[in-house]
């Protein structure tokens, strides 16, 4: 077993700071004093959507100078956070777009001004983001003291990993079982749109799909056992490599996907490199190709989208599965539009208690019936029942965005503020994590980083429990076992 931690580079940080903040400065000057923005809003789409790549491109190069490490549980989140936010703007750039940006919805048609403010919101949130992150990597010791494989503490932490994984399993596994056969009745029934119109599960009831998150976390933390017991990789890989596949069945990309990146990064880290060219495949093919089709036939409520035949027709009917798949997640900054639209004219600034109700799915509603957080109506509820009534009476909802959020709660100073806050921290847990070596911590950012990796297309709400129950309580628990340990040692 090998950990590969970051070896950090302070040498260009400050540097690097000074053209980023400059970047920023020129660009909200630009806004602030150039009349076309106002007045000739359409002139100026294709030139921002050229420059959310040209931030895309330097957001990257600059945490790869600084890290020498592209594989990165922070450029991870950057990918999802560019793809989910600004994809669109990518597919502009090449005028790829048939019906223009954000184009092609038949419920809501968005003005020129809306489109060039949610690029131009969208740049500043992410450029405010990575300057967070930026001056967490400045801020960070250069030097921090590694555990190291060959130690007995590395050897004592791997085995409790395994031991709480294997808990962990124990627990979450008949639930996991139960939850994903429902769900494939469903699927199979009436599509994958079948899963929003049963009610959510409340109260007691809802013990089984709690316990059944568990499940991936598990895995992960079991394979960072491995050093404790050699069959911990075999049972990890079967474990994540047969979630992912039964939620791609089911058509839940997005479940399907984060698991896989979280198990490749932990294995990449802890067991042994991967291959690039290995990686890039692997990535491709999911992207260019599974979510595609996925996207498709997922509505298909028939045991067709398990032949090998019509997946391969339905690929080959796809125009350009690259840009279907760019242009589908980036469609996600409709909820950035939206919210612009809205607020405050019919809703007003929240104030932060969007992110003090988030807070409260700590608690689980064991002896009530909706949760507090979710009753009060949380903001992608709240969006599609504002722009698309029927789709939302059926169930149906367009996510929302870490970026929406924000500005929902903040406006337009306070959502740069926020969102630099949240990159900082982001950055200072992923670098404390990944400079440590220790196993469990690992295992934690692994299992964090599997539900993470969706925030850009969501909301705090659905982050906070996971943070808490499914990422640190494990690694608590190893934890707590290593020094009761040492304390029995020192009697």
């Amino acid at each position: 077993m090998k950990i590969n931690t970051i070896k950090p580079n302070h040498k260009h940080s400050e540097i690097i700071i000074a053209t980023h903040l400059f970047m920023m400065m020129i660009l909200i000057i630009f806004r602030l004093l150039y009349e076309p923005f106002d007045s000739q809003p359409e002139s100026l789409i294709y030139p921002f959507s050229w420059v959310v790549c040209i931030q895309a491109i330097w957001s990257f190069w600059s945490w790869y100078i600084l890290t020498k490490n592209l594989f990165s549980p922070y450029l991870l989140f950057l990918l999802s956070a560019f793809l989910f936010n600004a994809g669109q703007a990518f597919v502009e750039v090449f005028h790829l777009n048939k019906d223009g940006l954000l184009g092609g919805f038949d419920f809501i048609l968005f003005s020129f001004a809306t489109l060039l403010n949610s690029l131009f919101l969208v740049i500043l949130s992410l450029g405010a983001w990575h300057l967070g992150a930026l001056i967490s990597f400045a801020k960070s010791p250069v030097n921090e003291q590694k555990i190291s494989p060959k130690s007995e503490d590395f050897y004592i932490s791997s085995k409790y990993c395994y031991r709480v994984g294997i808990f962990f399993l124990s627990i979450s596994l008949l639930p996991a079982i139960h939850t994903i056969r429902n769900n494939l009745s469903l699927v199979m029934a009436s599509g994958y749109s079948g899963l929003y119109q049963v009610e959510n599960a409340t109260s007691v009831s809802a013990i089984p799909n709690i316990l059944s998150i568990f499940l991936i976390p598990s895995a992960l933390f079991i394979l960072v056992g491995s050093a404790y017991q050699k069959k911990a990789k075999f049972i990890s890989i079967i474990i994540v490599l047969i979630y992912s596949i039964i939620q791609f069945i089911v058509g839940q990309r997005n479940q399907g996907v984060m698991p896989l990146i979280s198990f490749f990064w932990l294995w990449h880290q802890v067991i042994c490199p991967i291959p690039k060219t290995f990686l890039l495949g692997l990535g491709s093919l999911i992207m260019f190709i599974l979510i595609p089709v996925i996207a498709v036939i997922r509505n298909i409520g028939s045991q067709d989208r398990l032949s090998i035949n019509f997946l391969i027709e339905t690929f080959a009917n796809i125009d350009n599965p690259i840009v279907a798949a760019i242009s589908e997640m980036g469609s996600s900054m409709l909820t950035v539009a939206a919210t612009l639209d809205l607020v405050p004219n019919v809703r007003s600034f929240q104030m932060g208690t969007d992110y003090l109700y988030a807070l409260f799915t700590l608690v689980p509603n064991y002896f009530g019936g909706i949760h507090p957080t979710v009753a009060r109506g949380i903001p992608e509820q709240w969006l599609v029942e504002e722009i698309n009534p029927y789709f939302a009476m059926h169930g149906g909802s367009y996510g929302f965005s870490f970026i929406a959020e924000a500005y929902l709660n903040f406006g337009w100073i306070g959502t740069p503020i926020a969102l630099g806050i949240m990159g900082f921290m982001f950055a200072k847990f992923t670098l404390w994590i990944s400079k440590s070596g220790e196993p469990a911590k690992m295992a934690m950012l692994a299992s964090f980083l599997s539900f993470f990796l969706f925030f850009p297309r969501a909301e705090s709400a659905l982050l906070i429990r996971p943070l808490l129950w499914y990422s640190l309580l494990p690694y608590w628990i190893v934890s707590w076992l290593g020094k009761k340990r040492s304390k029995k040692l020192a009697r």
